[in-house]
């Protein structure tokens, strides 16, 4: 399919969802309601209905119990990836199709459903504590297209604040993946795309990720580039026990997972490329293992590294089976022991609303709209999980 150079670097996003859909055609065409299990003592979350475009508070949970959003074929503009793939019939319509839901652990091994729709619209979601509790950033489904940071009352979460980056909102910006630092700040790296306004990839360009750092987990200073790959998403930062530092991308036209070290946690140099991936997640376990968890067929799986991220083995069984499309996973240890895994969801009927109103139809011709300006795709992220934000003991 021809395209024209304006557009071409939206494969770096598009390259998300077609990991995605390499692993969930089947139940994407078939997608139910999952069976909801709700850990005792804990109220059943309510499910509210998806706001307008915008960000209108929305969804709600039980106590800590529903709390990250990527890619999505785009909502406008030229021939997206999934046609450039013959992808038609599964393209997603965006981060307005998306829902973050949660599941919940007692060992950070085996994961259930814990609940309704945490926050509708909201892609790419990462949580973390920082500070004053527990936050979550996500990719916003309306017109302003960017990373915010969802916000908690009365244990309803609610659509938050847009995330300053040099002071700005920059909504080339997705797949955010938060860290608390030791000294009391939050680094939050992320993709940087062509979706709107200022085409910052050339034809032909690696897909470059950032890092900038925040004393009020709103505003932040950008630390510069930190890393970059060909087709490149979702990033994924840990620090292990010794200090140093390990990340994780999705390549999803080669269905990759590329892993990389650091010393300061800001020049990443590639150590290993995995095949038959997806989404990945990083958590630091507490015998100094690494576990990289990612959605495959059915739910969640994973692999474990005992030398620092160079080497890695299946581990057996699912970390979370869902009925249903899943991905883009996130983990994160709540103060009463337990772990929460957020991750992505999609609102069917919505899906197949947008995509007929944009005539997606059922085939690989024309596939879908492009995010903003052109083809192409939403970059669907991961949530770190690390040191800082505590080990999981296995």
């Amino acid at each position: 399919m021809r395209r024209q150079p304006r557009r071409l670097m939206r494969f770096a996003s598009a390259a998300a969802a077609i990991v995605v859909a390499a692993f969930a055609v089947a139940a994407l065409a078939q997608q139910q309601t999952p069976a909801q299990v709700v850990p005792k003592g804990q109220a059943q979350g309510q499910t509210q209905g998806a706001p307008p475009l915008g960000n209108a508070p929305a969804g709600t949970l039980p106590p800590l119990g529903n709390l990250k959003g990527g890619g999505q074929l785009g909502t406008q503009g030229g021939p997206g990836a999934a046609g450039a793939a013959g992808g038609g019939a599964v393209a997603a319509v965006g981060p307005r199709c998306d829902d973050t839901r949660t599941a919940v652990s007692t060992d950070g091994m085996m994961f259930r459903v814990d609940g309704g729709v945490a926050l509708v619209q909201a892609s790419v979601p990462d949580a973390v504590f920082f500070r004053t509790g527990l936050f979550f950033y996500y990719v916003g489904g309306g017109e302003r297209h960017g990373i915010f940071r969802a916000r908690t009352h009365d244990d309803v979460w609610e659509r938050g604040d847009e995330v300053l980056i040099g002071g700005a909102f920059n909504q080339n910006a997705v797949d955010p993946d938060a860290v608390a630092l030791p000294d009391g700040r939050v680094r939050l790296y992320y993709f940087e795309g062509n979706f709107r306004g200022a085409q910052v990839l050339a034809p032909g360009a690696a897909s470059p990720f950032f890092a900038a750092v925040s004393e009020d987990g709103i505003h932040f200073t950008p630390e510069g580039k930190v890393f970059e790959t060909p087709g490149g998403t979702d990033p994924s930062v840990v620090r292990l026990a010794d200090g140093s530092w390990l990340l994780a991308v999705a390549r999803a036209m080669t269905r990759e997972m590329v892993i990389a070290r650091a010393d300061d946690g800001l020049h990443f140099s590639q150590i290993a490329t995995l095949g038959d991936g997806g989404i990945p997640e990083l958590m630091a376990l507490d015998d100094g293992r690494v576990r990289l968890l990612f959605n495959g067929q059915g739910g969640m799986t994973s692999r474990i590294s005992a030398d620092g991220g160079r080497t890695w083995t299946d581990e057996t069984g699912a970390r979370l089976q869902y009925q249903g499309f899943a991905a883009d996973p996130s983990v994160v240890r709540l103060p009463d022991g337990t772990w929460r895994l957020f991750f992505k969801t999609m609102d069917q009927a919505c899906q197949a609303a947008v995509a007929q109103a944009r005539g997606l139809g059922q085939g690989g011709g024309g596939g879908g709209g492009g995010q903003g300006q052109g083809g192409g795709v939403q970059g669907t992220p991961k949530g770190p999980l690390g040191v800082p934000k505590g080990t999981v003991t296995p």
